[in-house]
């Protein structure tokens, strides 16, 4: 398998890359099939059902946009399916995690690569509104699966010293596991 710690990656890789390679490749196809974010990886291919440790902090789950919309990682408002949360399944087999309860759950937070060059003051507003709807929720950690996303979100959030800590589930996942062991 190929982990990313990145959805927008993982999607890139299976959605995308196909123009590049001839329909018979088969180490692309494979390359494809095998390639998977964190919480998908660690849900549906080593079928973990809970994990040791303690995180005892009251957590906001960004849904990247990649995550949702094409790797199906959480249910989504726009397509009103049943898809199982993926990231917050793991992060709820730790101790003491609490988790926020978002008004808009499934919002852009606006990075979306160059449109966060090109149109950079209203990428800038989608993400104040991201972390504003954490801060009403009482978001203490902001996490995701998509490292753009959160790099576009910790830059806000640190340039106007809001009280929000940003860290990736990976990130969450080891320091959590690191206090089962002290």
């Amino acid at each position: 398998y190929i982990v990313a710690p990145s959805g927008s990656c993982v999607a890139m890789v299976r959605h995308h890359y196909s123009p590049f390679f001839d329909d018979n490749n088969a180490r692309a196809a494979t390359v494809r099939e095998r390639t998977m974010e964190l919480s998908e990886f660690l849900v549906n291919v080593l079928n973990v059902t809970s994990l040791a440790g303690q995180f005892a902090h009251k957590v906001g789950i960004h849904q990247s946009c990649h995550g949702l919309r094409e790797l199906r990682l959480a249910p989504s408002s726009e397509t009103r399916t049943a898809h199982p949360d993926l990231l917050k399944s793991v992060l709820a087999t730790l101790d003491g995690i609490s988790f926020s309860t978002l008004q808009r759950p499934d919002e852009c937070c606006g990075f979306g690569g160059t449109f966060a060059v090109a149109e950079e003051a209203v990428s800038c507003m989608m993400g104040e509104d991201r972390i504003q709807d954490h801060l009403q929720a009482g978001t203490d950690v902001l996490t995701a699966g998509d490292m753009s996303c959160l790099m576009h979100l910790d830059g806000l959030i640190r340039r106007q010293k809001k009280p929000i800590r940003v860290m990736h589930i990976a990130e969450i996942l080891a320091e959590a596991s690191q206090s089962e062991s002290v």
